[in-house]
């Protein structure tokens, strides 16, 4: 009976690993850049908002909330210059690291035996509707749905903030932006779907980089799966 109650207990003891390395990773892309991380958290948000809004189930909307925090994962790999760098335009050099990030994100995930959803989103996001994105260069619904919604609320959130090489633009030109993006790099469907969403229910909070570093204990696991 020990054997067998024993035996019954592996799966969550799996399920609590992953998940503390799940959010060791995400810590450590904190420690590496604050921006980083608080970005992470509110694409996290906003991907489990458009995926209540499509009603996904609850799995789903967990591990599309985990793939939004961890999207940028491979930027741990990225050197201090990028990181430092303060201008809109990269250099040849730099824009090679850049692209490298969502394989070596989904590599990382995959070491650690997390593929699916996560992984998928890692290293899907920055793929284009009309392929002009990155690192495959693959169009329309080849992208992945879960790469497709966070690419959306990648997107709003980093025209809503600031950023070293670029002030934030207010909600409604974040809108008119996104609209322009819409058909060619975004989906339709799904910008339509963001700025119903934040019309109704508000922009996520932009919290201090500080603060933004103390939550992200409290914001991983209370995003576990119960």
């Amino acid at each position: 009976m020990g054997r067998a109650v024993k035996s019954r207990n592996i799966p969550a003891k799996l399920e609590y690993d992953n998940g503390r390395i799940l959010f060791m990773m995400a810590a450590a892309l904190g420690e590496r850049d604050t921006y980083t991380h608080a970005h992470a958290q509110r694409v996290a948000a906003y991907t489990k908002r458009l995926a209540q809004r499509l009603e996904m189930k609850d799995g789903e909307r967990h591990q599309l909330a985990l793939g939004g925090m961890l999207h940028d994962l491979g930027k741990l790999a990225l050197s201090d210059h990028i990181f430092s760098n303060k201008q809109a335009a990269l250099s040849q050099e730099m824009l090679g690291e850049v692209y490298s990030h969502p394989l070596i994100g989904a590599a990382l995930l995959r070491n650690f035996g997390c593929g699916g959803t996560i992984a998928e989103i890692v290293l899907y996001h920055h793929e284009r509707i009309d392929g002009s994105g990155y690192p495959f260069g693959i169009k329309g619904n080849d992208i992945p749905l879960s790469a497709r919604l966070v690419s959306v609320a990648d997107c709003f959130d980093a025209i809503t903030t600031d950023r070293p090489y670029q002030r934030r633009k207010s909600r409604e030109h974040a809108f008119a932006i996104l609209g322009q993006m819409a058909g060619t790099s975004l989906p339709e469907d799904l910008v339509a779907l963001m700025i119903k969403e934040v019309r109704s229910n508000g922009m996520e909070p932009v919290m201090p980089a500080a603060d933004a570093g103390a939550s992200l204990a409290g914001w991983f696991f209370s995003h576990q799966e119960r």
